[in-house]
């Protein structure tokens, strides 16, 4: 489903560099420190390895997609590369039409744009937006500043 869609391959190789691990079949102490016992499950590492976001099973190609900025934007977000996370989460919490990653993509929108400005006021801006377009998100839920 996911794969066999050419947008999706192709941004994954643009992208990304792509590696696949088999749940059975490869050695443990590969999948171990992954935190894999699902699959399949798409992991986001960072340059040293790190997984900073994980999303089980496959997907449709347009919410895969989503998700590629969404992952991307996390590992941006931990590389304190706040300019690009907020780009990437902006794209997904704006898209239209409106993606289920949204809500989600909108709170870290948020983060990354405090990250990057350390205004409270700007932080408020986007989550005032979250709360707006999803009140009944987890996400807005947890968007508040006081």
């Amino acid at each position: 489903m996911t794969f066999s869609d050419e947008r999706a391959r192709a941004a994954v190789e643009q992208r990304f560099v792509p590696l696949s691990l088999d749940l059975f079949r490869d050695p443990r102490e590969w999948l171990r420190p992954l935190g894999v016992i699902w699959t399949p499950t798409i992991l986001f590492l960072d340059r040293r390895g790190a997984v900073r976001y994980q999303s089980p099973d496959y997907l449709p190609p347009e919410l895969f997609l989503d998700l590629l900025d969404l992952g991307d934007g996390h590992v941006a977000l931990h590389w304190a590369r706040f300019t690009e996370a907020a780009r990437l989460f902006a794209r997904v919490a704006t898209r239209e039409p409106v993606s289920p990653w949204a809500p989600e993509a909108h709170y870290w929108w948020g983060v990354a744009v405090y990250l990057a400005t350390r205004s409270r006021d700007e932080l408020e801006r986007v989550w005032t937006g979250l709360r707006e377009r999803f009140p009944q998100s987890i996400w807005a839920a947890r968007a508040r500043t006081d």
